[in-house]
């Protein structure tokens, strides 16, 4: 994707199998994911911005997944493998490419953050007359994209490892906070940059809402394929997501549920996480998803 055009965008429910290995105090980080992951355009400017990701990011505005984690244990490592423009899907940057980059490291973290989805939507072109979704990729094909990723990390990674899964954002809502943002500025640099075009340029409401409603179901299969690697490799590796329901039925209870509002979006190219309030957000529920949080805590601490 273009300079301006990397657009997002991966997301914890634990299903635990009969015998859960206790997990091993982090030691090394690691992060599969685009654009956000990198941080792009997190402080306004163009590019990636790793230093400001919620992931890996070491801005103390944001207080990062990474800064959290060293908070706790000092001698922590990172190694990210995210790459801005990446899909769960396709291209060679995928899901299960970045997860076998990670099999490929030289020491192995015990814990993974995965952030992917928004590129596989505003990637796709624009759908038929009767289904704004209908060119999108089917759950499907999504869902055995993510199995293929978390079977690798699975059978790579060491005893008492964790990886944490965000859900995907809704982009419809991501156009709805550019528009509160600065209506005529946002969908200027949109059109020109090309950004997500498949809800940018789409000016019927309830359209957006059919591609808003294909992400909820791609979140409702990530679920399933996270809660199917925990039976699979239980014993030995945890898998968590922080997806509990969509904005109709839990509201901001996940990344995926939060409607992201004009101040949570960096004002370059309005589609991606401000460092200091969509960033920090993520970086939020990224934690609360994992073995020192609370699924609770999401609503009230990180999304309210």
């Amino acid at each position: 994707m273009s300079a301006l055009k990397p657009t997002l965008l991966l997301s914890a429910v634990c299903v635990c199998s009969s015998v859960q290995l206790a997990d091993a105090d982090p030691t090394k980080l690691a992060g599969i994911g685009d654009s956000i992951s990198q941080g792009f355009a997190a402080n306004n400017w163009p590019g990636d911005h790793a230093d400001m990701a919620f992931g890996q990011g070491t801005d103390a505005e944001v207080n990062s997944l990474y800064q959290r984690y060293r908070a706790r244990f000092p001698s922590l490592t990172k190694e990210f493998v995210s790459v801005s423009g990446a899909e769960m899907v396709g291209g060679s940057n995928n899901a299960a490419a970045q997860a076998a980059r990670i099999c490929r490291q030289t020491t192995k973290p015990n814990r993974v953050v995965l952030e992917l989805g928004g590129n596989d939507v505003c990637n796709r072109s624009k759908g038929s007359a009767t289904d704004a979704a209908s060119n999108l990729y089917s759950v499907t094909t999504y869902r055995n994209a993510l199995k293929t990723a978390l079977d690798t990390l699975g059978g790579c990674l060491p005893a008492g490892s964790q990886v944490v899964v965000l859900s995907m954002p809704r982009v419809d809502f991501l156009y709805e906070a550019g528009n509160a943002k600065s209506a005529l500025s946002c969908n200027s640099v949109w059109s020109l940059a090309g950004v997500c075009r498949i809800v940018t340029a789409e000016s019927d409401a309830g359209r957006r809402r059919q591609i808003g409603a294909r992400i909820d179901q791609y979140n409702d299969g990530l679920t399933q394929e996270v809660q199917a690697a925990q039976t699979r490799y239980g014993t030995k590796v945890r898998f968590v997501t922080d997806w509990q329901g969509s904005m109709a039925t839990r509201p901001k209870t996940s990344v995926g549920s939060y409607p992201f509002g004009k101040d949570d979006i960096d004002s370059l190219d309005c589609f991606h996480p401000y460092r200091s309030t969509g960033q920090r957000r993520l970086a939020c529920a990224a934690w609360e998803a994992g073995e020192y949080g609370s699924l609770s805590n999401i609503r009230t601490t990180c999304l309210q």
